[in-house]
């Protein structure tokens, strides 16, 4: 685990709110000079602990209207060969391995119940090894971030 002090943590969680706020803004805002607020945001970035900035898109104002967790339950011998292929699709938003068993969880999106089943079916319900596969629908989101700072 990096180490990080609390000016980092200021810094990281002013990014993870807003990562477009200017240099001069965070220097202000973490009584910093500009300089040495790169220098700390270039620290994290080799640290490895910034992975990268990104935007929040709000997919259900694009048409992309279902949110589901998929539990599956897969031959161990199975599980990265099924996780590999499921990282390239887009309607992949998140893949866990998760403890109790042989399982991963994995958060999907798409258009419409037509398209997530498709998807299963296709993509994970049919490949050598799924014993089990078990959707849950989200009805309603109340949080979602990227990181916990």
């Amino acid at each position: 685990m990096e180490e990080i002090d609390s000016v980092d943590l200021k810094l990281l969680r002013a990014l993870a709110k807003n990562s477009r706020v200017s240099l001069k803004e965070l220097s202000r805002e973490l009584g910093l000079s500009i300089s040495g607020v790169k220098r700390r945001i270039d620290k994290l970035r080799k640290k490895g602990i910034i992975k990268g900035f990104s935007i929040v898109i709000d997919s259900k104002k694009y048409g992309w209207e279902i949110t589901a967790f998929v539990k599956v339950d897969v031959e161990s011998r199975s599980i990265k060969e099924l996780a590999d292929s499921l990282l390239r699709k887009r309607e992949v938003c998140e893949v866990h391995k998760i403890a109790g068993g042989d399982s991963l969880l994995i958060k999907l999106r798409t258009r419409t119940m037509d398209d997530l089943n498709k998807f299963i079916e296709d993509n994970i319900a049919s490949r050598d090894g799924v014993r089990n596969v078990s959707t849950m629908l989200s009805m309603e989101c109340f949080k979602e971030t990227l990181a916990a700072v």
